[in-house]
């Protein structure tokens, strides 16, 4: 029986997609990177990170630097962002059975609690852990198992990618892939998550049968 929940934050909690293309455009205009254009989102869906870097023309070197500016950036635009819709009552939900449940992102904190601040879900998670690789989240998996003394099977992880499947698998992690984030179904089927859900009552339904 899982006794914690990680949830991912962007794409699975909170609906960035839009905001995120639009800071990634307004860097692409300054560093002179491909721009992503609105006929292009459904082809970059369906490849997986490293593979939509090398498309966009973005130097890896250059992401560290990147990612710290866009951080500021989005922070600038936070008070934009909404939670996914269902996604509140799914919270609460898992809340009300007693169910510990925290985030891990690879956003910062501040950007996280600014966000939960303004949509009044201050004390809706037990802790925000920002993760530091964004091409090894297994790592920071890893190092929360430690502090909880948590064993794999007493966790799953809620996320919408295919780095997240793929860092779970590392560490033996359960994982429930949502549809509705920046992954296709079809990219996220291809890493064989535990479970693939839909929509958050279905995220719901499942969580509460494995809980």
């Amino acid at each position: 029986m899982v006794k914690h929940i990680l949830f991912d934050f962007d794409g699975t909690l909170v609906d960035s997609r839009a905001l995120l293309v639009k800071l990634y455009n307004e860097m692409a205009a300054q560093y002179q990177f491909r721009m992503i254009r609105d006929q292009d989102l459904a082809l970059l869906r369906s490849l997986s990170i490293s593979e939509r870097v090398n498309r966009l023309g973005v130097p890896v070197l250059q992401i560290p630097k990147l990612v710290v500016a866009g951080r500021q950036m989005y922070q600038d635009n936070i008070r934009a962002l909404h939670i996914v819709p269902g996604m509140k009552e799914v919270i609460a939900r898992i809340s009300a059975q007693g169910i510990r449940s925290s985030i891990l992102s690879s956003n910062s904190e501040g950007n996280i609690r600014t966000f939960l601040k303004n949509n009044r879900m201050d004390g809706a998670f037990k802790e925000i852990i920002s993760a530091k690789h964004l091409f090894g989240k297994h790592h920071s998996i890893r190092k929360v198992m430690k502090q909880w003394g948590t064993p794999p099977s007493k966790m799953i992880y809620v996320g919408d990618e295919l780095r997240d499947i793929e860092a779970c698998q590392k560490l033996g992690v359960p994982i429930i892939a949502v549809t509705w984030g920046y992954d296709s179904p079809r990219l996220l089927l291809s890493g064989k998550p535990d479970y693939l859900v839909n929509s958050p009552n279905e995220l719901m339904r499942t969580l509460l049968a494995l809980t």
